[in-house]
């Protein structure tokens, strides 16, 4: 009897904990944590300084993020069913309720905007409304009707860098965060590209997909290949423009994010100039983590200044 109750113990815990992953793989954590820290660097560029407040305007976008990618995936429940990349998530398998997911990304989302108003003023709750509206409104709709979707995309990856900047009511002119939000957007696109020869590799479960527009049935392997070299280009040209406008003070991290924006585009040339399937992997993982490495040595830079202010 002890043996069956312990059984039945460790299948219903092992039960709750695929529950549980379920659920949170609707959050999409990894690309929200991107999100919340783009909007940490805006407002640290801003602000000419870490504070607090940067980590409390981080974290109401990290919640906003949340819930704009739970609705995503209840946007897109249907869709995914076709795809073998994106077949297996929680919505699609019915492992979730829809209900329950509505549920939680309404309650994110008012959470997250509430917490932009109330916490750090109109303006990051403005910004904050049109990036849910530019993502989960526009892209998410017509990506399955329009190819130029991927434009609303890039839009609204550029947005929190600059919730984060409006926090500090700086001038929305200010070259920084022109540059900055050209930045994010550029990478967006290069991003969306490796996915895209990514799930060349991955044909679809059945004939319909192709009614969906895609640019794999406009543009060849190596032609997207060649996408993700110009794109990736102008991501490093972006840094590099940043980098001349001042906008990292400190003398090695500047060195340092400069030397990340050359080497991004030889790594990502050599990885994909070899038709091998892992590479894109590799690539894939590579140009996150230059993005990440930008974002990180921005923040430094400003904690830096913080930090030598004190002393």
């Amino acid at each position: 009897m002890n043996g069956n109750k312990i059984i039945c113990s460790q299948t219903a815990l092992k039960g709750s904990c695929y529950l549980v992953t379920d659920y949170l793989s609707l959050f999409k954590i990894q690309l929200c944590l991107y999100i919340s820290l783009s909007a940490i660097l805006g407002h640290v560029m801003a602000a000419q300084s870490f504070s607090f407040g940067s980590l409390l305007l981080g974290f109401f976008v990290l919640i906003l993020a949340c819930g704009s990618a739970v609705l995503n995936n209840v946007q897109d429940r249907e869709y995914d069913r076709f795809f073998k990349r994106t077949s297996h998530r929680s919505l699609p398998q019915q492992k979730v309720s829809v209900l329950h997911a509505k549920i939680i990304c309404l309650a994110m989302i008012v959470c997250g905007l509430s917490g932009l108003l109330f916490g750090t003023g109109f303006a990051p709750f403005f910004w904050g409304v049109m990036a849910v509206f530019f993502y989960n409104g526009l892209y998410t709709p017509l990506k399955k009707r329009s190819l130029l979707a991927i434009i609303f995309g890039s839009i609204s990856g550029m947005l929190p860098p600059l919730i984060g900047w409006a926090a500090t009511e700086k001038s929305m002119l200010d070259p920084d965060i022109l540059i900055l939000m050209g930045v994010f957007g550029l990478w967006q696109i290069s991003h969306f590209f490796i996915i895209l020869l990514n799930t060349m590799h991955h044909k679809s479960k059945t004939d319909y997909p192709n009614s969906f527009p895609c640019f794999t049935n406009i543009f060849s392997h190596n032609e997207i290949r060649l996408q993700i070299m110009i794109w990736t280009s102008f991501f490093s040209l972006a840094i590099l423009l940043f980098l001349m406008n001042g906008s990292i003070e400190n003398y090695l991290l500047s060195i340092f994010s400069g030397l990340n924006a050359v080497i991004i585009v030889f790594l990502v040339s050599t990885l994909l100039s070899k038709n091998k399937k892992q590479n894109i992997s590799i690539a894939f993982a590579a140009i996150n983590l230059s993005m990440l490495f930008f974002i990180g040595t921005g923040i430094c830079d400003k904690c830096l200044l913080t930090f030598y202010s004190i002393q």
